[in-house]
């Protein structure tokens, strides 16, 4: 029977179907799980959506390929999880693949994704199934693809489902997403980092196929479809199950009569198919649970099975698999005729820069340390440090009120790459509060050291250390320049000096991390390209080593908005565009590396723009976290 067919003829019991990724306590009247929560299923509908049928899916491997008879993915694959009394298999058999494809590309040796995010994201971002329990591979994967998913450590997974202890909506049929994500993401997922995967494709489920693709590719293939009770010897099986079959984590070809009592109560399964083995031979079992046998009482045996990966955790189903314990092997006609198959590839991971003094290959580039070129310039991998002294005592008046200011230079021998400045400045003002004082580089960079800072107060008598010049080299003519910004007071530039660090001396200071925000909301015009704007101003001075923005828009369309972050009389940086993504809502933390080197000190400005007619947002507050 095909699936089309099969779907057919599932859609007839609607009546009697379960919920999407319903567990078997909507069972009441049947046996329950040898282990509470050990045996959750899967409604069928979602498994089976939008999924093409095999004759519309081209064959992956070459019609002459020779495959092994015994093939496993085992040794790239995260511990067996468990679901527990959540129907969200499909959840687990994706996650389980994610963390697959991370091993196997190598960034995350013990990756640990977050089952309970992509729960959420599936649903409340890709808005797939908002009235189910229950989800698909494809969404999922759509999720992972397009706004990716947490570590299981930002939002551990909660094996009970919602119910009106936790909010009085959720019971009945038509309950509000909430309740079938439990809840929103903390805090803490929200800002975590968000981890993805390239687009996935369905892929033909013939035995062939499944093979070509995990044999070339070496990575394993999520399935899911129709759930048949007794072939997989469950706790709420109308019909005889073999506890021997389970602890070997046996499913064989249905029989007629569980195809039969299954479709009664429709449900499905998705799992991770991991690897084959062409010469396994199990008996089949009749609907008594006895071997099944022919017209010439001989027993019908199985031959050929998938290995596969479920989320019932261990101890109990596939306990005593030879793989590994909560494993199982899955016949291959079963897989053909009843399951949809789908993919993805091994995630692009940019690796992180090399640490210089850590001992470790941070980039695994083969190079450790000041032996890697990143490390050229770091004051770690500096040659031997050394200090020298230069001062300028020739006075000199500070023009009043002109943009021109005072310039006095110091020239500074030998070269050497710097690791560290410190700047300190003599000069008498009766209103310091007008003074700007800058100091030039020999290669013509700046760096802000006062900026009308201390009001009234007189005179400016002050060390400054400056870290924006480190890794340049220190030879050369550097220059003060001391501006008077307004009228009516007149100062001088008595004496200045530097101190000019080279190698390891002065190391850069780590950074330091502060948070700006503006909490007062405003609403966002529809279709306007003025859009609405707020802003932050920053007093506080300093090179940006990292800035993130956070922001929190409620809007029922948010592919309409386009977010725009500027520096108010500098440049601009899209963080979002409008891209017709039928989701609501937008909170959501950017990193931005645009601004990073540029001083902190200035009005920040966020532009929220919605880009098409007939929906209105707010705009309810958003924050720069920098680290200078």
């Amino acid at each position: 029977m095909t699936r089309t067919r099969l779907a057919l003829l599932l859609s007839l019991a609607a009546a009697l179907a379960v919920p999407a990724c319903a567990g078997t306590e909507d069972f009441p009247n049947e046996p329950a799980p040898n282990l509470d929560g050990e045996e959750s299923i899967s409604g069928l509908d979602p498994l089976l959506a939008d999924a093409p049928p095999n004759e519309m899916l081209p064959e992956e491997g070459k019609a002459d390929a020779v495959y092994p008879r015994q093939f496993d993915l085992v040794a790239s694959q995260s511990p067996v999880r468990n679901q527990r009394s959540r129907g969200v298999c499909s959840i687990f058999s994706t996650v389980a693949l994610m963390e697959h494809l991370y091993i196997r590309e190598g960034s995350l040796p013990n990756p640990d994704f977050s089952e309970q995010y992509l729960q959420w994201s599936a649903k409340s971002e890709v808005r797939s199934f908002l009235d189910t329990e229950g989800s698909s591979a494809e969404k999922n994967l759509e999720a992972i693809n397009r706004f990716g998913i947490v570590a299981e450590g930002a939002w551990p997974y909660e094996p009970t489902k919602w119910n009106t202890t936790n909010d009085p909506a959720c019971t009945g049929e038509m309950m509000p997403v909430r309740c079938y994500t439990n809840g929103e993401p903390p805090a803490a997922a929200r800002s975590a980092q968000r981890y993805t995967l390239p687009r996935g494709r369905w892929i033909n489920s013939s035995a062939t196929s499944l093979k070509a693709h995990m044999s070339t590719k070496r990575t394993a293939v999520v399935i899911g479809g129709t759930f048949f009770y007794q072939a997989w010897n469950h706790g709420a099986s109308s019909l005889p199950v073999s506890n021997t079959y389970k602890r070997k984590g046996y499913i064989t070809y249905p029989n007629d009569e569980d195809k039969a009592a299954s479709a009664m109560r429709p449900a499905g399964h998705s799992i991770l198919l991991v690897g084959w083995d062409d010469n396994l031979e199990v008996p089949r079992l009749n609907a008594m649970g006895q071997p099944l046998t022919d017209a010439m009482g001989r027993p019908v045996v199985e031959r050929g099975f998938f290995l596969f990966k479920n989320s019932w955790g261990t101890g109990s189903f596939g306990v005593e698999n030879p793989r590994g314990d909560g494993y199982g092997w899955i016949s291959y006609r079963y897989v053909k005729e009843y399951m949809t198959a789908y993919v993805s590839d091994l995630p692009t991971v940019t690796p992180p820069a090399e640490t210089c003094d850590n001992m470790a290959d941070d980039d695994r580039d083969g190079r450790t340390d000041c032996d890697d070129t990143e490390c050229a310039l770091a004051p770690a991998c500096a040659p031997a440090a050394t200090t020298t002294s230069h001062a300028n005592s020739t006075g000199a008046a500070i023009p009043d009120n002109n943009t021109t200011g005072v310039r006095s230079t110091l020239a500074v021998a030998p070269g050497g790459t710097i690791s560290g400045v410190t700047v300190t400045v003599d000069a008498t003002h009766p209103y310091r509060g007008d003074l700007v004082v800058k100091l030039l580089h020999p290669a013509g960079r700046e760096a802000v050291l006062l900026d009308r800072q201390g009001a009234g107060d007189d005179d400016v008598r002050q060390s400054f250390t400056v870290t924006s010049f480190n890794g340049l080299d220190a030879a050369g003519n550097w220059t003060l320049v001391i501006v008077d910004t307004a009228a009516s007071d007149v100062g001088r530039l008595n004496r200045w000096s530097l101190e000019v660090a080279r190698g390891t001396a002065s190391p850069m200071p780590a950074p330091t991390s502060r948070t700006y925000e503006n909490t007062t909301a405003g609403a966002i015009p529809d279709n306007a390209p003025a859009g609405v704007t707020r802003e932050i101003v920053v007093t506080d001075s300093g090179t940006i080593r990292t800035m993130q923005v956070a922001v929190d828009i409620t809007h029922p369309y948010r592919g309409d908005l386009t977010l725009v972050l500027s520096k108010v009389g500098g440049s601009e940086v899209v963080l979002v565009r409008g891209d017709g993504s039928d989701a609501d809502d937008l909170r959501r933390t950017f990193d931005v590396t645009n601004f990073v080197g540029q001083e902190l000190r200035g009005t920040w400005r966020l532009k929220v723009v919605d880009e098409a007619r007939s929906d209105m947002g707010t705009l309810n507050f958003w924050r720069l976290i920098v680290a200078r």
